[in-house]
C-alpha cells in the first residue's frame, strides 16, 4: 500500500486525529426542541457523511461545467507541478520508473559534498547559531528554510502562489469575469508532494492567449496543457474520485491517501468564485442548486444578511419570506450520548429539527411610473403572469396584460404635497390607525409648520392634548 511519503508516526497521528474528530462530532452538538443534534448529523467532509461530501463535489463540478456549456466556453486542462527542490523522490530515468531519492530535494536534514579529491563531507542542512546557557555556548539549529519548509502543506501553498501568477496575468484578466470559470483538484505524487489538475473554461477566441500565458509562466516540466479533452468534467472527476476510492468503498478502511489529506490539512477541491458562497448553499440544505442560488441572488429574489462583526450568516430570505435563521445552542441542557442511542445501541436516534424555517413576509415591490402615476407589482406576480400566458399559448385562451395586475402606489405622508398631507391627517382615525404612524404624521405636519405644537415621542401619545393644536 502506498504511504505517500508519510512516516509511521504521521500515519498514527492521523488516525488519532480522525478518531478524536469523530468522537467530538458524535458527542457534541446543538440543542433543538429539547434534543441534542450532534455535529455529525449535519457536518459533511471526507470522513464524516462521505456520501453527501462526494455528491456535493460532483454537484459543484457539474455546475461549473453546465455554466461553461451555456456560455459556449472552451476547456483547457492544465496540470501544474512543483520545481525539483520540492520533490523528495524522483524517477531513476525516463525508461526506468523506479523511484529514487532526489539529491536536489530542499528538505534534506543533511547535505553531502564531494570535493575534487573525492573526499566526502556531510553538513547539517540548517542555519546554526549559538546561545550561552550560563556555562558554555550551545548550537541552535534552525530548519525553517529546509526540513520545516519543504512539507506537503507548504508545497500546497506554494502551488497556490504559483497559480496566482497566472490569475494576475494580463491574458487571464482580459477575459470577462462572467466568461471564465474553473475547478481544480489537489493530488499527491507517490512521495507525497502535491500537484494540481485544473479544468479552465474560457471563450474560444481567448484559448490561444491563455495557452501562451500558461506556457510562458510554467514551462515543461512544471506545466502540461491539453486543449482537446472530451467530457472535461468526467476527465477531471476521475482525479477527484480517485482520491475518494476508500471512502466510496468502505469508510471503515481509511487508506493512507485520505490520511495524507487529513494529516497535512490539504483540501482536495476548489472552484472559481462563479457562484454564491458555498456556505450559503450548505445553509439551505439543497433547497436550491448552485446555479439557481446564484441567479436568485443576482436578481435579489434571495437576500443574505451577515453579522458585521463576526461575518456569520444570520438570515437568508427569498421573495416569499425567511428561509434560514440559525438555531440557538443550549449547552447547559446537553443530554448524555446514551440517551440518543436506539434499542440496539448502535444507531443514533435523532429527531433533527436543524432545517431552514419559513416565515411569511410581504415581498419587495417593483415600482413603476407611467405618466406621473406611480404603480407597483411584485416579482413573483410577473413570474406567475408569464407562466399563465405560456399556458394560454397552448390552450388558445386570451392572455393577461401586465397592466391587469399593476396597482396604484399608495403615497406615504412624506411623499404628499401640503394639501394632500392636510386632508390625509384630517381623515386619520386615532382609534384605528397605528399609534406610531399617527404620531410620525403629526410630527411631519409640525416640521412643515402646518400645525402648532411640540414634536412628541411615541411614549407621549397617551398624554396628547388635541385642543392645543391650531390648524
Amino acid at each position: 500500500m502506498k504511504n505517500y511519503g508519510m512516516t509511521e508516526y504521521q500515519i498514527n497521528k492521523a488516525h488519532d486525529k480522525l478518531k478524536f474528530n469523530k468522537e467530538f462530532m458524535l458527542n457534541n452538538g446543538v440543542q433543538i426542541d429539547n434534543k441534542i443534534v450532534p455535529f455529525a448529523d449535519f457536518v459533511q467532509n471526507s470522513y464524516m457523511n462521505s456520501d453527501r461530501y462526494i455528491a456535493e463535489l460532483q454537484h459543484r463540478a457539474w455546475s461549473v461545467f453546465e455554466y461553461a456549456k451555456d456560455r459556449n466556453l472552451k476547456n483547457i486542462f492544465f496540470t501544474l507541478t512543483l520545481p525539483t527542490e520540492w520533490h523528495s523522490m524522483k524517477q531513476k530515468s525516463k525508461k526506468n520508473k523506479t523511484m529514487i531519492f532526489n539529491k536536489k530535494f530542499g528538505g534534506r536534514t543533511k547535505i553531502k559534498i564531494i570535493t575534487k579529491q573525492k573526499n566526502k563531507y556531510e553538513f547539517i542542512n540548517a542555519n546554526v547559531s549559538y546561545s550561552f546557557n550560563g556555562l558554555t555556548f550551545v548550537p541552535v539549529f534552525d530548519f525553517s528554510n529546509s526540513v520545516d519548509k519543504y512539507t506537503p502543506r507548504n508545497a500546497s501553498k506554494e502551488l497556490s502562489k504559483m497559480l496566482k501568477r497566472f490569475f494576475d496575468d494580463r491574458a487571464y484578466k482580459n477575459v470577462d469575469k462572467d466568461n471564465r470559470c474553473y475547478f481544480r483538484v489537489t493530488e499527491p505524487h507517490k512521495d507525497g508532494t502535491p500537484h494540481l489538475h485544473i479544468s479552465l473554461f474560457v471563450p474560444s477566441d481567448k484559448v490561444n492567449s491563455i495557452v501562451k500565458s500558461l506556457t510562458r509562466l510554467y514551462p515543461a516540466p512544471l506545466g502540461k496543457i491539453e486543449t482537446e479533452v472530451n467530457s472535461p468534467v468526467s476527465y477531471l472527476m476521475k482525479y477527484v474520485l480517485k482520491t475518494l476510492d476508500d471512502l466510496r468503498d468502505d469508510t471503515d478502511k481509511i487508506t493512507n491517501l485520505t490520511l495524507w489529506y487529513l494529516y497535512h490539512g490539504i483540501s482536495r477541491f476548489y472552484t472559481s468564485r462563479t457562484f454564491v458562497s458555498l456556505e450559503v448553499y450548505r445553509k439551505l440544505n439543497g433547497m436550491y442548486t448552485l446555479r439557481e442560488l446564484t441567479s436568485n441572488y443576482h436578481t435579489q429574489d434571495l437576500r443574505v444578511y451577515t453579522d458585521t462583526t463576526t461575518k456569520k450568516i444570520v438570515l437568508i430570505e427569498n421573495e416569499f419570506g425567511t428561509i434560514y435563521t440559525p438555531k440557538p445552542v443550549n449547552w447547559s441542557e446537553k443530554i448524555d450520548f446514551e440517551d440518543r442511542l436506539s434499542e440496539n445501541k448502535k444507531t443514533i436516534q435523532l429527531d433533527s429539527g436543524f432545517e431552514p424555517i419559513y416565515k411569511d413576509k410581504s415581498p419587495i415591490p417593483i415600482n413603476i411610473k407611467i405618466d406621473d402615476e406611480n404603480y407597483f407589482i411584485y416579482s413573483h406576480e410577473l413570474k406567475e403572469l408569464q407562466k399563465h400566458n405560456d399556458e394560454c399559448n397552448i390552450t388558445g385562451e386570451p392572455q393577461k396584460n401586465v397592466f391587469d395586475i399593476m396597482r396604484h402606489t399608495k403615497k406615504q405622508p412624506y411623499q404628499m404635497d401640503y394639501f394632500e398631507l392636510y386632508n390625509y391627517f384630517q381623515d386619520l382615525d386615532i382609534d384605528i390607525v397605528d399609534d406610531k404612524h399617527y404620531l410620525n404624521t403629526r410630527n411631519l405636519l409640525i416640521d412643515k409648520n402646518m400645525i402648532y405644537g411640540e414634536r412628541l415621542k411615541l411614549t407621549a401619545l397617551e398624554n396628547l392634548d388635541f385642543s392645543e393644536e391650531i390648524f
